[in-house]
């Protein structure tokens, strides 16, 4: 399971990377809609290949949700937000109220309880991830200013994320997930597609790097990463999954250093062991207590 939970961040973090390659070759929600419509594909195609019983047709409503949420909803609003001027560590920052909202909506919804330990593990990762995000916090703060309903956009990507997750562990939760993921990128391309249309995007440059874009988008975030976030989200409890997710931000800065070049400073690095300690501290479990021995009745 820990191989899976340093994967599933890893291919998280590169999606930060492909929003920053797409800007000139592909528009965000024409790489969106491709990226869902082929992955939603593959999907198809394995589930009949592998005679995977596909949802009845009056459950199907409950996966378009699911998709649209969790795919469409949250990347569309994020990538249209920063594609309109919201600075990155503005998102981030943004970003980081997830694991508090899926707690609290898993507490809602699902009855899921999350300990003490947990909660204080998830607010040292919060910490830790301001810290790796304050360089650009405050750069922006001086440097750029931004419309507040570019703000509200990414929010509400952020609480589309949110919702979504708690939905992969609802009802649709013991349906089969490959006839499920099909369904729920499907969903997610006509979601996107209309979002493409409404901003009248069409941007696509017919070039190699354009096509290992959306080969990368489609194979490893959405038939990878997203997979297997919906894989743990069947697993193990929505609050540990999310709380993970914070390590994508800091592993994201530390790959533009090495791709971009970026600036990494002492107190982002500090921010990046205090995310991991947070992250660790949330997985850990209180010892159970030892029943106490009753003293036998010698009778006489």
């Amino acid at each position: 399971m820990p191989f899976l939970f340093v994967l599933l961040v890893a291919i998280w973090s590169t999606g930060f990377i492909t929003g920053k390659f797409i800007v000139g070759f592909i528009d965000p929600n024409v790489y969106l809609t491709i990226r869902f419509a082929l992955a939603g594909a593959i999907f198809v195609v394995l589930a009949l290949i592998f005679k995977r019983p596909f949802p009845s047709r009056s459950e199907w409503p409950k996966h378009v949700i699911a998709g649209a949420l969790l795919n469409a909803f949250y990347l569309s609003f994020a990538y249209v937000a920063l594609a309109q001027g919201l600075p990155a560590g503005v998102m981030a920052l943004i970003g980081s109220v997830q694991p508090i909202l899926v707690t609290l909506l898993a507490f809602l919804f699902i009855k899921e309880k999350t300990s003490l330990l947990g909660i204080l593990g998830m607010l040292i990762a919060i910490a830790g991830l301001l810290l790796v995000i304050s360089p650009s916090i405050l750069h922006t703060s001086s440097t750029e200013t931004f419309s507040f309903w570019l703000a509200i956009m990414g929010l509400a990507g952020v609480i589309s994320l949110a919702l979504g997750s708690i939905y992969q562990k609802m009802s649709i939760s013991g349906s089969d997930i490959i006839a499920s993921m099909a369904i729920q990128n499907l969903s997610a391309a006509v979601v996107s597609g209309g979002f493409m249309l409404a901003l009248k995007e069409t941007l696509l440059v017919p070039s190699l790097i354009s096509y290992a874009l959306i080969a990368w988008g489609v194979i490893v975030l959405s038939c990878g990463g997203v997979f297997l976030l919906v894989w743990l989200l069947r697993k193990i409890p929505a609050a540990q999954v999310s709380t993970l997710m914070l390590l994508v931000p800091p592993l994201a800065a530390i790959e533009g250093y090495l791709l971009f070049d970026e600036a990494l400073s002492t107190l982002q690095l500090i921010g990046v062991v205090t995310t991991l300690f947070g992250v660790y501290m949330s997985r850990i479990k209180w010892p159970a207590p030892k029943p106490q021995a009753v003293p036998e009745n010698n009778v006489s």
